[in-house]
């Protein structure tokens, strides 16, 4: 369970540091850190949520690959990864 706590953290991590310096700075280095993190989620048997990370990464590359032209696909799909994982975080909570 801490280990998934931790995984949680690390992409929350990720996610604010993109989000400070700004999602039109994404560079290599994020698309390598965010690689990391679907490899991660997958081991973590979380299909879902890195087909979410994965559909970023590809995201990702055409925003680089495209000279940063429009961030629109990119915005939106960062914006799918961060509402999963802050659902992640909610607590469970009983209906009575």
């Amino acid at each position: 369970m801490e280990e998934l706590y931790s995984f949680t953290e690390k992409l929350t991590d990720w996610q604010e540091r993109l989000l400070l310096k700004g999602i039109h700075k994404l560079d290599r280095q994020d698309l390598q850190e965010l690689k990391k993190l679907q490899e991660l989620a997958s081991e973590y048997d979380m299909s879902f949520l890195g087909s979410l990370i994965e559909d970023l990464h590809v995201e990702g590359n055409r925003y680089l690959q495209e000279v940063k032209v429009d961030a629109e696909l990119l915005t939106q799909q960062y914006l799918y990864v961060v509402q999963y994982v802050n659902m992640m975080k909610k607590p469970l909570t009983r209906s009575t």
